[in-house]
């Protein structure tokens, strides 16, 4: 009789266990930001200054959103961010030296709460199915960096309300 109760006590610490693994998992994945997605074709331009921008903003608000910037493929990944932008991001206390541009995947554009495409018309074998909207009115960042910034910021303005109305 004690060896079946050692071994029910066993069963049971073992479910236990199990449980509180899958509430902390589910803690965990409750906890992390849902992420917006900006794509643009080099990844160092117009989705780099949409991510730096929605990011301070997100979390001025204490919103629990974040954004990452993304190039559209491997193939147009650019090498670094062009010293004038660089130069205009870190003035706005953005220091993006560091930065490496990353081709979007898959995997982030199905997860994303909302994945933006940024001033290009191409194809983005990366989004799949998932829904992709398109900021084209934006200029150049690294040519017109304060026009570039004063119309994502308001784009972004429009894309927190949305997140926020549930949308």
């Amino acid at each position: 009789m004690t060896l079946h109760r050692s071994a029910l006590f066993a069963a049971a610490f073992a479910i236990a266990s199990l449980m509180a693994q899958a509430a902390q998992s589910a803690e965990l994945a409750a906890s992390k930001p849902a992420a917006v997605v900006f794509i643009c074709e080099h990844g160092i331009s117009k989705s780099l200054v949409a991510a730096m921008l929605f990011n301070r903003i997100a979390e001025q608000r204490g919103l629990a959103v974040r954004a990452v910037s993304r190039a559209v493929s491997p193939q147009t990944v650019a090498s670094n961010v062009p010293a004038g932008l660089m130069q205009n991001l870190d003035l706005d206390g953005f220091p993006v030296k560091d930065f490496r541009p990353q081709a979007v995947t898959p995997s982030e554009t199905s997860g994303a709460a909302r994945v933006v495409v940024i001033g290009y018309d191409g194809n983005v074998g990366a989004i799949g199915t998932a829904a992709a909207e398109h900021w084209d009115d934006v200029p150049a960042a690294s040519l017109e960096y304060d026009g570039a910034k004063q119309k994502i910021t308001s784009h972004i303005e429009t894309l927190l309300r949305q997140l926020d109305a549930g949308r």
